[in-house]
């Protein structure tokens, strides 16, 4: 009895302690009064995660929001680009979201804030991303066409890290094949007044550019001109430099500046909305006159909790194919269910 006993008390005491299973303390009151008794798991894209006994997992529109507490410790990021660390007292006044740390209190714009992340998050609680599949047949002209788009971020107060991936088939009797995939990993370190050090390196493959691989690795310098709690725009210049396998030809090794813009914005209430575009703009400086231009936009739909619609177009632009030397296009809309994570 004295064992069992024990060991009973030792259990406790290893659930108390353990982060995973801590005790739902945050407290949220809403605008109508009502309060909410759960375990912050993070704010982004205009929604505030959270864990209850009672319902799970839920998200709580962030422009719903009067008042944050919790004894733990957060990392915010605002719109001005700062980051702040302490634990949230009750709002005073109700909108404000009060910081409080060893050094200072500090009571922010609840607008201005741009992301929230609890200081014991774990490492793959901090990964935020989609998938897509789309998928048609045509029996008359023996016709297939599948997609598969993914992405996938991971973001600190000082970093982000970011993969996406892109895969695009077509096949018709008679016709060849349409082969397009490719493959992006993208670094940004953030400086102060949300000026970022970029890295990226990625891998393309194009049949119908005359591309058979390509494989890319640069470095450049950007900001973020726009960072909201809705609205996100990054510009960035740098080098970019590739090793090129062609259909047909010999490989090239080449060097390129390279110009990006990127754009996302997302509204709060359901069904939730999120439009996307990037641009990139490739001026090959070891090749006179070549230049490729890469376009991708996408309009997801919230059809259900973490499920999307998304209609997405893709254009790529290269006015010298590698394998022909002529100017070749190739582009296509796509219609696709999604899950976000």
């Amino acid at each position: 009895m004295r064992i069992r006993t024990a060991l009973s008390r030792a259990a406790v005491c290893l659930l108390a302690a353990s982060p995973a299973l801590a005790q739902k303390t945050d407290l949220i009151v809403l605008f109508n009064g009502d309060r909410v008794t759960c375990e912050i798991r993070s704010y982004d894209a205009g929604r505030l995660q959270v864990k209850t006994d009672i319902a799970s997992d839920i998200a709580v529109k962030w422009n719903k929001i009067v008042s944050i507490q919790s004894v733990k410790d957060f990392e915010i990021e605002t719109a001005d680009g700062f980051t702040h660390y302490g634990k949230l007292a009750p709002s005073d006044p109700p909108g404000r979201l009060r910081v409080v740390s060893e050094a200072e209190t500090e009571d922010l714009d609840f607008m201005s804030v741009v992301r929230i992340s609890p200081m014991y998050e774990s490492f793959w609680r901090r990964w935020q991303g989609s998938v897509n599949l789309g998928f048609n047949y045509t029996q008359a002209n023996d016709f297939v066409q599948f997609t598969l788009n993914g992405d996938a971020e991971f973001r600190r107060p000082s970093f982000e890290l970011a993969v996406s991936l892109s895969v695009f088939f077509t096949s018709q009797s008679n016709v060849p094949s349409n082969q397009r995939a490719s493959y992006l990993m993208q670094y940004e370190k953030f400086l102060k007044d949300r000026w970022l050090v970029v890295g990226f390196g990625g891998i393309d493959r194009n049949i119908q550019l005359g591309l058979d691989w390509r494989y890319s690795l640069g470095a450049g310098y950007g900001r973020d001109i726009i960072d909201t709690n809705q609205s996100r725009l990054t510009g960035a210049a740098g080098l970019l430099g590739m090793h090129e396998d062609p259909v047909s030809g010999t490989s090239a090794n080449d060097l390129a500046a390279i110009l990006v813009a990127q754009y996302s914005h997302f509204t709060y209430d359901f069904p939730k909305i999120t439009i996307g575009a990037s641009l990139a703009v490739i001026p090959y400086l070891t090749q006179s006159g070549r230049v490729r231009l890469n376009f991708n936009g996408s309009v997801k739909r919230e059809i259900a909790r973490d499920f999307y619609l998304t209609l997405s177009i893709f254009d790529d632009f290269d006015n010298k194919d590698p394998s022909t030397g002529q100017a070749k296009n190739d582009w296509g809309p796509v219609l696709s269910i999604g899950y976000s994570f």
